[in-house]
């Protein structure tokens, strides 16, 4: 079959062939498909259109296909749940319409070990299987998690940002990636596809009304430009809402909705080609600075050192510097001076050929998108908090991305498959930060010098360029024994530098006394490090062997090996002691390297109504990046800077338990059940940084018998915190068959109706939020997040009502929480969203 075959709508016969296929999957596909011939005999529906599976899957053209019914599986699902042999979770697009799921953070609540960590377009880092749970994730750091959206791989976090409301499936890939394209990843991949474009005309128009005067509207159009040759899709959206948090100083509304979007398409289907153009326009407006990156003021300090002395506390020594009370502890009632929006906008275009050659594929896909950002809000303990003008930091983020990928795959259900190819990306980012000082700065920091109106200013930049060859093939040794081998060799090169200087003068004090009085502020005066480069050869490896025990049980195994490039510290600072320069801090980290090991099973009971998964797996990580705290420098008395830079852990390893199940005793219900038991453990981390409450102070002189603060404290084969070890999920999706309940109302009302709900219980386990060694422990206890919706709609979905609520029972919880020191209260990071519900009208025209 052509390339473009595949795509051009026809007719087909209702008795599909099931020759090669297993009798389970024989049965769900004559199921699926003799079901749809009947909706077409009645209603003539075209056949759908399938895209191909995200990265980390096939390279081939998806056959195409037709929708599933309720309680059955697509073949996207098929292919993931029971095909594939690998750990990987899916959602398809219908459910995620259902049951309201927009957002990264909905979709993590239906699986388990997924944990999207959306602070706000800058600070957010995306966990697979607890990686990235509790760190911070420096600008010019990458991610363990990649993100594929339609086979493109975006590297920047920024792209992630924003609603997804055009999808076709929602998918995590699990282990070591890049032997299939796109780019390297050390733990696994996010992969999200949206619709294609359809010959079959279609409008549907959506309007949700939810409480804090939220309002959602969502228009989707496709349809044919020339018949069977070139058709477009148009998706847009835009959400707008309250803040469920308001300053009590300005009103402000904090986590509010204030975004839109637009994605647009073109498919075209020659005879031997398919060409599809993506265009994606998405920005956002919204207070999302507050409260979930961890400023929300909880209490305060109780400053107890582990030496058994006590310090100062937040509230004296706001007192004592500006004289000033302290007027919240309530993270839900802030007073906050200075807190703007945070603007985030991303534009991005690509292009995917599939061309038939002979019997293979060749498939190329070229890609741009720039990302920008322009939060305005406080970044010291006490700026711009409880009412004072202290210091108000900002940064102004510019990522360019450039990425072609060309990729050569063989057909499939042949004895041996393959698929081999090149990629290339180049990535330019560029940070322009800094702090202005206000009216309070001068008393806060006791230095006179230190004016309102001063401004500090850095300006980093990371560049990123890598050319890659991957290949992978699977051969089927008999009808059981499958093996899958994949290869990648990477060559990368990383360049970084930054920049600061000083925006002050000062009629009264000297040029001197002004940049001593910023400097001692921030940390950071003028300076330059100089442009670095390091250049790194990579290789990424998996053995995959597939064992089909028989038609309902599958097993299969992994040894994966996964690399990826130092990150760029592009905040890097100059080592001061007062005026003395010491050094510079680096600026490019050691490369990071993964080694994965899984084992797991995929079963089919009950003719595919049953679906039974599990995996287990063991991680070894080194060399992890992560943000560190540098002790090995003394100031001139003798006490340690105690510098924060990027660098690198020695060992770190995951280990856990993923299990995920559906079950359709009844048609047209299907139940849902997954897991995951995840531990994260330092194995070598001799030299941490001590948590506050171990750094006491050294009195001048120093008393016979004194016993200094630690430099480190180790953390070696200890736990992290901010993970819970076990997360389940729980979920019922039902439709009913009313018949025309409507016809009472006229004519035009006679149309069969189905009812439908749905209930999804997401519970995590007790978290731990603070450093073992911690004076105070503080952990959050374990909670549920229910979601539910109920409606009704016309049998053929041109017509649907439905209400819901996500965080049904309001349950708060937090998902940090700091003891505080002198100079800053006890904070905690909150949650998403309190309980929301609203109503949705659906409109769907032919």
């Amino acid at each position: 079959m052509h390339v473009a075959d595949r795509f051009r709508p026809r007719a087909r016969a209702c008795r599909p062939s099931n020759a090669g296929k297993p009798r389970h999957a024989a049965g769900l596909r004559n199921r699926l498909l003799s079901s749809v011939c009947s909706i077409s005999c009645v209603f003539g529906i075209a056949n759908a259109i399938a895209l191909r599976q995200a990265r980390g899957q096939e390279a081939t053209i998806a056959d195409v296909t037709v929708g599933a019914q309720r309680g059955e599986l697509t073949k996207q699902e098929q292919k993931v749940l029971l095909e594939t042999p690998r750990s990987a979770a899916i959602i398809n697009g219908e459910k995620a319409e259902d049951q309201r799921l927009d957002r990264l953070d909905d979709f993590a609540l239906r699986v388990p070990n997924y944990r999207p960590n959306t602070g706000n377009p800058e600070t957010s880092l995306p966990a697979i299987r607890g990686m990235g749970s509790g760190r911070v994730l420096q600008i010019g750091g990458e991610s363990d998690t990649g993100f594929v959206q339609d086979n493109v791989f975006w590297k920047y976090v920024g792209f992630q940002w924003g609603d997804y409301v055009d999808l076709d499936s929602f998918e995590i890939g699990l282990g070591p990636q890049g032997t299939t394209g796109g780019k390297n990843t050390t733990v696994g991949t996010v992969g999200v596809r949206t619709q294609l474009p359809s010959f079959d005309r279609k409008a549907t128009f959506e309007t949700s009304y939810a409480n804090y005067s939220r309002i959602i509207e969502k228009v989707n159009l496709t349809g044919p430009i020339i018949d069977e040759k070139l058709a477009y899709r148009v998706a847009f959206y835009l959400d707008q809402g309250d803040g469920w948090i308001h300053d009590q100083a300005t009103g402000a509304g904090y986590l509010n909705n204030h975004r839109w979007g637009v994605r647009g398409q073109l498919l075209y289907v020659g005879d031997e080609f398919t060409d599809r153009l993506i265009f994606n326009r998405a920005s956002s407006y919204e207070y999302n600075n507050y409260g979930k990156s961890g400023r929300g003021p909880f209490s305060d300090s109780a400053v107890l050192y582990a030496n058994g002395t006590f310090g100062t506390n937040f509230s004296q020594t706001l007192w004592n510097r500006l004289g000033r009370p302290v007027l919240t502890f309530d993270p839900y009632k802030p007073y906050v001076v200075g807190f703007g929006t945070h603007e985030a906008q991303t534009l991005s275009v690509s292009n995917e050929i599939d061309r038939q050659i002979g019997e293979n594929t060749l498939t190329s896909i070229s890609a741009w998108g720039q990302y920008y950002t322009h939060p305005n809000s406080p970044e010291t303990p006490a700026g711009g908090a409880q009412g004072t003008e202290t210091n108000n930091g900002y940064g102004n983020i510019w990522v360019d991305q450039y990425s072609q990928e060309l990729r050569l795959a063989s057909p499939k259900d042949r004895q041996l498959e393959w698929q081999t190819g090149i990629y290339s990306l180049y990535e330019k980012l560029w940070d322009f930060s800094g702090n202005n000082f206000g009216t309070d700065a001068a008393k806060w920091y006791n230095n006179a010098a230190l004016q309102r109106g001063f401004q500090q200013r850095q300006t980093g930049k990371s560049n990123t360029f890598q050319l890659a060859a991957f290949g992978q093939a699977s051969y089927h040794l008999d009808e059981r024994w499958t093996l899958t081998l994949g290869l990648r060799d990477s060559y990368e090169v990383k360049e970084g530098s930054n920049f600061a200087w000083i925006n002050a003068a000062s009629a009264t004090y000297s040029a001197q006394q002004v940049y001593t009085a910023v400097r001692g502020a921030t940390g950071a005066g003028i300076f330059d490090t100089g442009g670095q480069t390091k250049k790194r050869n990579m290789f990424t490896g998996i053995f995959n062997p597939k064992y089909k025990v028989d038609d309902n049980i599958t097993l299969y195994g992994l040894v994966g090996r996964g690399e990826k490039a130092g990150a760029i510290n592009i905040s890097a600072l100059p080592i001061m002691d007062g005026l003395t320069f010491k050094g510079f801090q680096s600026v490019i980290t050691k490369p990071e390297t993964s080694w994965d090991y899984e084992i797991g099973a995929k079963t089919s009971w009950l003719d595919g109504h049953l679906i039974a998964n599990m995996n287990l797996y063991w991680s070894d990580i080194f060399n992890l990046q992560d943000q560190l705290t540098d002790t090995s420098y003394l100031d001139s008395t003798g006490q340690p800077l105690r510098l924060t830079y990027l660098g690198n852990i020695p060992h770190i390893r995951l280990r856990g338990v993923e299990f995920d199940g559906r079950w359709s005793p009844i048609e047209r219900l299907q139940l849902n059940l997954s897991g995951a038991y995840t531990e994260v453990r330092y194995i070598d981390f001799a030299n941490a940084a001590p948590p506050s409450d171990w750094i006491w102070p050294t009195p001048n002189p120093v008393p016979a018998g004194f016993i200094k603060a630690p430099l480190t404290l180790s953390r070696s084969n200890t736990r992290w915190e901010n993970l819970p070890k076990w997360a389940f999920n729980v979920g019922a999706d039902y439709e009913h068959p009313l018949g025309p309940i409507m016809s009472d109302l006229g004519p035009s009302w006679a149309v069969p109706v189905n009812g439908f709900a749905y209930v999804n219980v997401a519970w995590k386990d007790r978290t731990q939020l603070t450093d073992p060694h911690s004076v105070f422990q503080y952990w959050q206890a374990a909670y549920s997040l229910v979601d539910l919706g109920f409606g009704l709609r016309t049998e053929d979905k041109r017509y649907s009502l439905s209400v819901w609520s996500k965080n049904l029972f309001d349950k708060r919880y937090f998902t940090s929480w700091t003891a505080g020191t002198t100079t800053a209260p006890a904070t905690v990071g909150l949650q998403d969203l309190p309980r929301t519900f609203g109503g949705t009208l659906r409109v769907t025209l032919d």
